[in-house]
């Protein structure tokens, strides 16, 4: 059920109790994800996916609204004069940003924009000493507001740094990565083409300096284990970015298009290297390695 929309209900009572049972639905088609076929995985995901999304509309549904034609962005009061121009940047960004994708995802993607760094940590659980400007997760794009992070005042000038620093790009990039492949994808790969495409609509890179050393990459297959709690969060990232960089340089952008493809199949990650490039993945690796250093 790609288009998310609230059904009509008579009692508030009734949408909430509605949407924790969907949740704990999917939650116990969960429990039984890790011995399921990657079709079968994949299937459970979206029925998680959509009933997570459900719920933070549920969450959401008392702050303020402005809809666009392709997004639905809800904020704080606080968040009153900034909300116009998230919404007009998300619009802008998101025709270069989806002529990337096949276009799996149908209807308007909900971005929920948080007044504070502790407040979007909050929504997750983290750590008050997170940093992060936005995340995707489960259908919905978080962000944190513009005016936490961007001392200018100009509004113009918020504008410009918001669009070529901000987080939208890269998110809308998780988000359709995620509904093109039905949640059948590894964490370096999503990474790497979030930065690519990034960098390719706004011109943005990660600082990248401090690293210096490409022969201690990491492992792709631990990446995708353990991304965040990587030591090197840096390195981990740049060898994302890289990689996504090297597969496009060496087999063409086209491939990267078939690779998710295959992935939206229901094909694991070797299967789709096999078939799309003619390399396993392991020794996708060892020639990425080549090539990096």
């Amino acid at each position: 059920m790609d288009n998310f929309a609230l059904p009509a209900m008579n009692s508030g009572l009734v949408l909430q109790k509605s949407g924790r049972m969907l949740l704990v639905m999917a939650m116990l088609l969960m429990a039984f994800f890790i011995i399921q076929p990657v079709a079968v995985k994949s299937q459970i995901y979206k029925i998680f996916r959509e009933a997570t999304k459900y719920r933070m509309m549920w969450q959401t549904r008392g702050w303020n609204e402005m809809q666009g034609t392709n997004f639905i962005v809800r904020y704080t009061s606080q968040d009153s004069d900034i909300a116009p121009m998230v919404l007009e940047s998300a619009e802008e960004s998101y025709g270069p940003v989806t002529e990337n994708f096949a276009g799996s995802y149908r209807g308007k993607i909900l971005v929920v924009v948080y007044p504070t760094k502790e407040s979007l940590g909050r929504s997750f659980g983290w750590a008050s000493d997170e940093s992060a400007m936005g995340v995707y997760w489960a259908g919905v794009i978080r962000i944190l507001s513009p005016s936490a992070w961007i001392e200018d005042e100009d509004p113009e000038t918020v504008k410009e740094v918001f669009e070529s620093e901000g987080p939208l790009a890269h998110e809308l990039t998780h988000l359709l990565v995620d509904y093109e492949t039905s949640g059948n994808y590894t964490r370096w790969f999503t990474e790497g083409i979030a930065q690519f495409v990034e960098a390719k609509v706004t011109g943005y890179r990660m600082d990248h300096r401090s690293i210096s050393d490409y022969g201690e990459m990491y492992p792709l297959a631990r990446m995708d284990r353990e991304f965040d709690s990587l030591y090197n969060q840096n390195l981990a990232y740049l060898q994302s970015f890289q990689t996504v960089n090297y597969l496009v340089e060496r087999y063409g952008e086209d491939s990267l298009h078939d690779i998710l493809r295959h992935l939206g199949q229901g094909q694991s990650m070797e299967a789709a290297f096999k078939d799309v490039l003619g390399v396993s993945v392991g020794k996708f690796e060892k020639d990425f390695s080549k090539w990096a250093i």
